[in-house]
Formats: structure tokens, sequence, C-alpha cells
């Protein structure tokens, strides 16, 4: 029986504004106050169709692993969030933007591979920071905890796992109680048919808030599961901009030399980074643990090879090791969304075994009952979308990364100096996790 091999990853695109005169002046005709202001109706909370059965009920909870990042494991992970945004760039079309969230992805990718044996799950834990999946599961239980716990923004972290009910291939317990243990996973089983679409896509919608209304637009015959991880941010700055701090109608030089009018927002920060030849800041969102993070290249440079370069470094590092000293900085407002299948950048990344419908290994998954016209599961796509939106009053931000399974049976294919960073043309931009320095979102404007 021939099967499609098909990659499920998504990845949110975002598009950052740009940077104009070295005065502040007034603003003129505010935009609204998207942190506090919903447009339309209320989304209604999901509640799944009758065709859904909840998976695990009556499993005993496993103890959930402990363990807090070391240096190396900090330094890999790092290493692994620039590669996944290089390979990205380099996978789309040129001067495009980008914008994925790693953690998300990881997130997904994490529960994935407590189903992954032999050499798959070597295979996996080799690409996916060299970290094996014991201490992955605490380091990623640990991140959503963290997220999940933070003063005076939101984070909204959610996973679940849909497995299609036709009695040919049975999922097994312990995988269950290692997802619902370790990720606060919620488990479905359906039937896979238009209803179980309109019941993921309503789930992903509830919990990213509406900021991303839809993660799959069909679901293949040979579907056999879905691992979804979510998340969704939103924060106020601990700063707050003044009427002042805002200047409108200023350039933004895209990538191919055209220019676009954005609304600017001035501030000042105490310190600064340089890392790969560019220059980058924080700003932090209330609370302190959070910040947004830009990152501006020398002008002249190619985007491509910049963010290539920026993959050998160590982002982290160099966020947590920034200079005190005056940056003069202006971000540009914007909205963006990205909607990425991501399985070419995993397979490039040398994560193959799991898509290989004649050697990829999930048997700590799933039990194969039909035999005859299923030999095994592997991947098919990496789905990744994302939503964000800079403005004057903060930030709001979602991801969702769907891994999807399919039936495989075989054969196929100092005040004196300052800096001065100005985002009025392509740039790298995240948001960061303070305690960590490592980003939740990470992304490349080319062009508004």
């Amino acid at each position: 029986m021939k099967k499609r091999m098909i990659a499920l990853l998504t990845v949110l695109t975002m598009g950052l504004a740009a940077c104009g005169d070295n005065t502040p002046g007034q603003t003129e005709n505010a935009r609204p106050e998207t942190l506090t202001e919903q447009e339309g109706e209320e989304q209604l909370p999901y509640v799944a169709s009758d065709k859904v059965k909840k998976l695990g009920e009556g499993l005993r909870t496993l103890e959930a692993p402990e363990g807090n990042f070391d240096e190396a494991e900090l330094k890999a992970l790092s290493g692994l969030y620039g590669k996944l945004l290089s390979e990205t760039v380099a996978d789309g079309e040129k001067d495009t933007n980008v914008l994925i969230s790693p953690s998300s992805l990881m997130m997904a990718l994490g529960m994935c591979e407590n189903g992954a044996a032999g050499d798959t799950l070597d295979n996996m834990e080799k690409v996916l920071g060299g970290i094996g999946v014991s201490r992955l599961n605490a380091i990623l239980s640990g991140m959503a905890k963290r997220l999940e716990s933070s003063d005076q923004v939101e984070w909204n972290v959610a996973d679940s796992v849909w497995f299609k009910d036709d009695g040919r291939v049975q999922i097994k317990d312990d995988f269950v109680q290692k997802a619902q243990s370790w990720y606060d996973a919620e488990l479905y089983m359906a039937p896979f048919d238009e209803g179980t679409l309109d019941d993921i896509n309503g789930w992903v919608s509830d919990r990213t808030k509406g900021m991303i209304p839809a993660l799959l637009d069909s679901i293949p015959g040979d579907a056999r599961m879905y691992l979804i991880n979510t998340l969704a941010f939103e924060g106020g700055w601990a700063n707050e901009y003044e009427e002042s701090d805002i200047v409108t109608d200023q350039d933004f030089t895209n990538a191919d030399g055209r220019k676009t009018k954005v609304d600017l927002l001035y501030s000042s920060e105490d310190s600064y980074f340089t890392v790969a030849g560019g220059k980058g800041f924080v700003r932090n969102y209330k609370g302190g643990a959070y910040s947004f993070m830009g990152l501006l290249p020398e002008e002249g440079t190619d985007m491509g090879s910049f963010v290539e370069a920026l993959a050998e470094e160590d982002l982290a590092a160099a966020v947590n090791n920034r200079k005190s000293g005056l940056a003069l900085v202006r971000i540009p407002e914007f909205s963006a969304d990205t909607d990425l299948e991501m399985s070419s950048i995993f397979k490039a990344m040398g994560m193959d075994l799991a898509f290989d419908p004649n050697r990829a290994d999930f048997s700590d998954m799933v039990t194969i009952l039909d035999t005859e016209r299923i030999d095994r599961i592997c991947i098919g796509r990496i789905i990744h979308k994302t939503h964000i939106e800079v403005d004057r009053k903060g930030t709001k931000a979602a991801a969702a990364s769907a891994v999807e399974m399919l039936d495989c049976a075989g054969a196929i294919e100092p005040v004196e100096e300052f800096v001065e960073i100005c985002l009025n043309r392509p740039f790298v931009y995240g948001i960061i996790d303070n305690a960590t320095g490592l980003p939740v979102f990470l992304g490349v404007i080319n062009s508004l």
C-alpha cells in the first residue's frame, strides 16, 4: 500500500516596522489599544463534538521529572533555536518575513520523542539538542510551568494528542501516561472525519484566544495521530510609551530597497549586546521575566547570511551578557502571521529516520493490530503557525505546532558613549525568557 510522506510543522512569520527621524515627535491618529480591546464578538469556549472520546482516564499519574538547565544544555538549545531559524529562512523565498516559536516546536516534538525507540529515538535526540528524552521532558515541563507562573504577563501553554479511532492501531498506555503527566496533554480518540478537523481547529483557536483560528486545512486518509502544542502570550511594556515617544509616518527600507511608512516607538534602554556583527537590545514586559529583543545587522548585510552566522553563535549567552550603556531604540508597530510546513527543514538538519516509512520506529507509542495493512507509523508533516502584534501597548503572540503521524506500509519516497539601534531596515527579533536568555519566539523582518 503506497503512503504519502507529508511533513507537518507550522511556523509563525512576523513583520516588524521601521525607524525614522532622530527626534521624537507628537503622534497622530493613535491605533486601537489591542491589548485591552477585543475586536468582534467574544469567542465561545471550545466544546468537543459527540464523536470525540477522552483517552487516559483512570491511568496513574507519573511523577514529573525535575531538572533545571545546566550550562551545556542551555548552550545546546540556544544553538538549536538559531539553527531552526537559519534553516527556515534558507528554506523559504528570499526576503520574506519569518517567525517561529522554537519552544512550541520543541514541546510538540518532545511529546513525540516519548513514543520513539531504537535508532529513531537516537536520531531525534541528536538533532534536538543532543539531550536525552528524559532530560528533555524535565526541561520542557519546567519551561511550561515557568511560563504559566509568570507575573504580570499572561502565557497559556496547552498540549493535546488526537488519535484515530478505527481499531487498527492501539495507543500505548505508557505513552499516554507520559503525555498526560509531563506535558499535561489532553488526549482524544476521534474518527478523523470533517468533524474531527473542526474539533482540532476549534481546540487550537480556543487555546490561542482566536489568534490562530485554524491549524489544519485537511486530514489525510492515512493520518493516525496529531501531537499538538499551543502557546499564547499577552504582555504590556514595563515602561509604557508616552504620546511624545511615538512618531508616525516614518520610512522603513525593505530588503528589496522599497520604502514603506510605519509608526516608530522611541525609547532609551540601559544595555545592549553584539552578536554575529549585529547590535541588539531587549525591552522588558511587565514583571521583568520576559522581554522583546531586537537585533540589527550591519547595513548592507544579506539577511540570509546574517542569520546563518547567528546560528553559529550562542544567542542566549549574548543576551545574558549585555553591556551596560545607553541604547537609543526605535521599534516599529506591526502585526504578522506565518504558516509553515517544516518537514524538509528537520530532514535537512538530520532528523530523517522519524519520517522514513520503511525505518521509523515509534513502537513505544503504538501497537499495530492490523499488520496486513500497516507496518509502522512515521511522521508525515510538522505544521507550525504563528501570529504576533507589537504596538505601543505591548505584544500579543501565539504559536501552534503539530506533529502529524501517518500509517506506513513500506516502500515509498557609558552615558557619554551610546549606541543607536533603529529597526528601520531588515532585522531579527524575538520574545526572550529572561531567566535563560532563550527565545520563545524568534523571527526575521525583511519587509513591511
